[in-house]
Order: C-alpha cells, then structure tokens, then sequence
C-alpha cells in the first residue's frame, strides 16, 4: 500500500513536469485545495465551565475530536490553556462532531454546530469529583425474570440521582455501580448505562471483583439521572433456581415482574400484588433493604414461554442495537428483554389505585420513555441521512421504536 501511493505521487508530480506553465499552476491549486479539504476548514473555539466551582479553572485538560457516523473516531486532541480555553483548527465540517473533555477522569461532551462561516464555539460544563453518597438516592429499581427453555433471562434496572449541592460528580475507583456476581451464571452480564442527557444506552462491560464475588462499573454519577440496566442468562435445570443478591446501596423499594404468571417465587419481603393472564406476567413488590443485605429468591415451576421467533429475513431479533451517549455508541441486548421492560411498565400502570396513591409518577415515567423514544427515532433519521446506517438496519430499528411508541401511547390513553 505504502509503495502504490508512493508511485501514485511520483506519477503526479512527473505528469506536472510535462504540463505547460498554466496546466502545472490548475494542477497544484487543484491538489491544495483537495489536501485543504481532506484536512478541513473548521475552528473550534471554546472553555471549559466549572459547574461546581466557577472560579476553579480547568486548565491543562486533555480534549479530544470524536467524528459520529459508522463509529466514534478519534481526529484531533489539544489541551486547555491555563484559563480553561481552546482553539483547534482544520476540522471536518461535513460531519458530526464531538469534543470529549477529560477532567479527573471524567469525560465531558460538548456538541459542535458549525456556523455558515466554519466556526463553532462549545462551552463545556465539567464538575468536581466526590467519593461520598451524599445528595445522591436510588430510585426505579426493577427487575423482570422470564423463563425460556432451560434458562431464566433477567433484567434488572436500577437509577442513581445525583442532586449533589453544589454539583459534584460521583467517582470512585471501587465501582460507582456494583453487583453480586449471580449463581451459576452463564455468560458474562451485559450492563448498559444511559447518562443525563443521553438519547440512549452505552454499551459498558462490567469489571469483575478481584474475589470473583461480584461485578462494578467505572461510569461515573454525574449531575442529574444515570440509568444502569442489567441483562443476565441464568440456569433453570430441573424447574428451579435460587437467586441470591447482595445489596451494595440502600434500596428503598423494588419490583419484580415474572414471565410466566405460572412460575413461582418465593423470598422474604416479596408480595405478589398484580397478576395479568392475558399477559401472562405476575408482579411482586419488595420491602426496603439495606446496603450489606443479601437475599435469596426461589424460583420453580413455570411453563416455559417460547423463544423469540426469527424476523421476516431470516435474522434473530436479538441484535446489536446503535444508539448514542453523547451522540453515538453501542447497545447491546435482547429485544425480548426490552419488550419485557415495557410489559413491566404495562402491569405497572394497570395496578388498581388502591396500590398507589398517587398515578403521576408512572404518567411521568411513560411521557419520559416516549420521550426518549422520540429521541431514537430522529437520531435514526439523521443517521440514515447522513448514510451511516443501512436502510435495512434504519427500517428494522425505527419500525421497533415506532411499536414501542405505539405500546406507550395506548397505556397513556387509558390514563
């Protein structure tokens, strides 16, 4: 490769030599103006701003261009001056780009929007880190167990909320999210992390214990929601299998939602207070645990739902899945899993009044779901525009939102 291009330049510049005056000065006009645009004319300007402390500059931060379409690519890096500004030249207009700020070890997004001039000017908001729990609470803790064949499929969902005063980001090299490692699991856990603000989930593999014992992500608490969700293959030899969970938060209520009604589940602190036939899901609800706290759950029994079919082309609907944090990464996860969070908000909202007292909180849920939903979507749009997704993928995908979409409405409709 290196020798062809080699030739290819030797080539050119022998043709130049052959030309006249006139034809040698169109041609090296032509070849900088292509080496001028190859490299691009965009300017970034900006700063980093310190949402926790203003008057703490972020000076000598390392900063990255990241391109969008067809993957995240690295194009430049810089580093901040000692006000906590930037300028990075010869960048690409014709692309979507990010500039990932890393401060503490905490990468910051701001998005660039060049102007008609070729300018664009990012500000982006960083944050100190902390170690303590404090102005952080969990809330939506849900897990969905659904039964194929020999195996049991889990999902488990879990939001930290940071409401730090002032806005400090949680980090700690122990593990902002961690998770007992489940008996006889099968296959490493997928986890997938929705940050605030982020249209859809990032693919983040876990990190084992050094005891074996459990599992923890690195993806930091910033300020504001960050959604983990959790996706195990479980054992079910001989119609049964014990759970066991060790608590590393203090959780103040959870819900368990069962695929099929017929399977049973037993454990301390479960009731079972919704069961759909038509459905075919139970629902169970679960006292408040502390940190440290490990429980156990049987299940037995069950008739076994069937596996997820295959789509009109012959493809398994259990696909890797594009999505975006920032702008763009990748999911990774069973369909039917997704379809079983949605059969969860379904119970959900189906409990009798007397159940909860108040119906706001899952209105608020379903309108955030929609709205994250609608978000997918036009990301899908702008991808297939921009031809960094097949029609093919970009049917598939937006066809699957648009049903989920479809699904939501109708709940909110009965409301």
């Amino acid at each position: 490769m290196i020798r062809t291009l080699r030739d290819l330049i030797v080539n050119r510049q022998s043709s130049i030599v052959n030309l006249s005056v006139p034809a040698k000065v169109l041609v090296l006009l032509f070849m900088i103006s292509s080496t001028l645009h190859a490299q691009g004319g965009g300017v970034v300007e900006g700063k980093l701003v310190n949402g926790t402390d203003p008057r703490i500059v972020g000076s000598g931060v390392d900063l990255e261009v990241i391109r969008l379409g067809g993957g995240m690519t690295s194009l430049k890096s810089a580093v901040t001056d000692s006000a906590g500004r930037f300028r990075i030249e010869g960048l690409p207009t014709d692309a979507p780009l990010l500039i990932r700020a890393n401060y503490k070890s905490v990468n910051y997004h701001g998005r660039v929007d060049f102007s008609a001039s070729s300018k664009a000017n990012v500000d982006i908001e960083i944050f100190e880190t902390t170690t303590s729990m404090k102005g952080i609470r969990i809330e939506d803790v849900r897990l969905g167990f659904k039964l194929e064949g020999e195996h049991l499929l889990s999902l488990e969902t879990c939001s930290f909320v940071n409401e730090t005063n002032p806005k400090k980001t949680f980090m700690s090299m122990e593990g902002n999210f961690r998770f007992s490692k489940t008996p006889g699991i099968e296959s490493p856990p997928q986890l997938t992390v929705t940050g605030p603000g982020a249209a859809m989930p990032l693919n983040q593999p876990p990190l084992e214990s050094g005891d074996g014992q459990s599992y923890y992500s690195l993806y930091p608490l910033r300020p504001g929601k960050t959604r983990f969700e959790l996706e195990q293959t479980l054992p079910y030899h001989e119609r049964s299998y014990t759970y066991r969970k060790k608590f590393y938060q203090d959780i103040p209520a959870y819900q368990i939602g069962v695929i099929p009604r017929d399977m049973e589940l037993k454990g301390d602190g479960l009731q079972r207070f919704h069961d759909d036939q038509k459905m075919n899901f139970a629902f169970y609800s679960g006292s408040p645990v502390k940190a440290g706290t490990e429980v156990a759950w049987v299940f037995a029994g069950g008739t076994p739902v069937a596996a997820e079919a295959a789509d009109d082309s012959g493809e398994s609907r259990i696909k890797p899945f594009p999505t975006e944090i920032g702008q763009r990464a990748l999911l990774i996860g069973p369909l039917l899993l997704l379809a079983l969070i949605a059969v969860l908000w379904y119970a959900f909202n189906s409990i009798p009044a007397k159940v909860s007292k108040s119906q706001d909180p899952r209105i608020k849920e379903l309108k955030e779901r929609r709205d994250r939903l609608l978000n997918l979507v036009a990301t899908l749009d702008h991808r297939h525009e921009d031809r960094a997704l097949e029609r093919r993928d970009y049917v598939r995908l937006r066809e699957q939102a648009k049903s989920q979409l479809r699904r939501i409405a109708l709940l909110l409709g009965k409301k």
